[in-house]
């Protein structure tokens, strides 16, 4: 009969032993990420973005994975840095065995999956709303960049509302500020709950 006290003895061989299975497990977790699973992730990208994950390394500054919004002119690696945090964020799942859900999107993809459903039966408006509104993290990349009609607008709202009520984690890149984004949209409903739900992040280095 094992007695409770010597389990919890941190000297004891039974603990020894856990440290020991605990230690040999993460490290082949370790190994699976970085031999399996992260190249896969890698692959979720456009060529363009795998070409750079591969040649910029992930800043050691990298932000913790909350609702943030990165803006900043083009060309100082906003979309880099939400690709590393995608990664992050996935390896953290990983790690963890959590059952969190991530989705990586552009605003032009998003728009186009919507645009495409009016022609599946198997999809509607609707599935592809629930899927980017229900997602335990989004990375939304290119936010602001496009034309803001009534139709696209009344999307965005529904989707950004939809993870504000939620209290969903969302990371938005732009190239614009928010102020620039609520006068390019005509109004401040969208700008406003971005600016509540995320911490807006500056970028203007790569």
């Amino acid at each position: 009969m094992i007695n409770l006290l010597t389990l919890l003895d941190p000297d004891s061989m039974v603990i020894s032993q856990m440290k020991v299975i605990t230690k040999t497990k993460k490290m082949r977790d370790i190994k699976t990420w970085e031999e399996r699973i992260r190249p896969k992730i890698m692959e979720d990208f456009s060529l363009r973005i795998q070409k750079d994950l591969e040649t910029i390394p992930p800043p050691n500054d990298l932000p913790e994975i909350e609702s943030c919004f990165i803006y900043g002119k083009i060309h100082t690696g906003k979309t880099i840095l939400a690709a590393w945090m995608y990664v992050e964020a996935c390896r953290q799942q990983f790690m963890s065995i959590t059952h969190e859900t991530i989705e990586f999107v552009k605003i032009s993809e998003f728009f186009n999956q919507i645009k495409r459903s009016y022609d599946d039966p198997e999809l509607s408006e609707q599935t592809i709303l629930d899927r980017y509104s229900e997602t335990d993290i989004l990375f939304f990349d290119d936010f602001g960049m496009e034309r803001p009609t009534d139709w696209a607008l009344s999307l965005l709202y529904l989707l950004v509302d939809r993870r504000y009520e939620n209290l969903k984690t969302t990371i938005f890149t732009s190239n614009h500020s928010l102020g620039q984004i609520a006068e390019k949209f005509g109004d401040d409903r969208i700008t406003s709950r971005i600016q509540r739900m995320c911490k807006v992040i500056h970028k203007t280095k790569f």
